[in-house]
């Protein structure tokens, strides 16, 4: 009787970490350097493609991340906000500006998105912008599911409908008006 008893409390106490453990979903919190740092090794980790969705981007870590995937020839596709890429602190331009694909959204008021999907076998989500704020001073959140192929494929084919739906002409013509 009493190794069912403890045999029952160790398996209720260790249940839920096993559960995370076979879901492969690693959770971080900011202020910290937690998210900025498991984006980066994603980004540096990559090498077929990163797709992003993401409201807002100027966090230096990940955006030299971006360029040196970018140099290794990763295929990048960024979709961001249109006024939050307008405002001075963004880095869209400087991302745009070394070659990397990026739209501005066309179609919805915000494009108020924070997710990536890493060569689709990772996602990331949750509250986190790429921003220096975020990392530094703002309370948010992040969650990597890696090796989840319903959530990749969820989320891929999200991006690839707001890709699609999002003009690059429009995008084109606003890089133009806003240099």
């Amino acid at each position: 009787m009493k190794k069912t008893l403890v045999g029952t409390i160790l398996f209720t106490l260790f249940w839920p970490l096993s559960v995370v453990a076979e879901t492969n979903i690693d959770v971080a919190f900011s202020p910290s350097l937690d998210c900025e740092q498991k984006l980066v090794k994603l980004i540096d980790e990559s090498q077929d493609y990163i797709d992003v969705a993401v409201y807002a981007i100027n966090n230096t870590p990940i955006m030299q991340a971006l360029k040196n995937a970018h140099k290794r020839k990763v295929n990048i596709r960024i979709l961001t906000d249109k006024l939050q890429a307008s405002g001075k602190s963004s880095g869209v331009r400087d991302l745009y500006d070394f070659g990397i694909e990026i739209k501005v959204h066309s179609k919805n008021k915000l494009e108020h998105n924070k997710f990536a999907i890493f060569d689709g076998k990772v996602v990331f989500t949750g509250s986190f912008n790429w921003t220096n704020a975020a990392t530094h001073k703002n309370s948010e959140n992040c969650l990597f599911l890696h090796q989840e192929p319903e959530v990749v494929q969820k989320y891929q084919s999200r991006f690839n409908e707001l890709w699609l739906m999002n003009s690059p002409q429009k995008s084109t013509l606003w890089f133009e008006k806003n240099s």
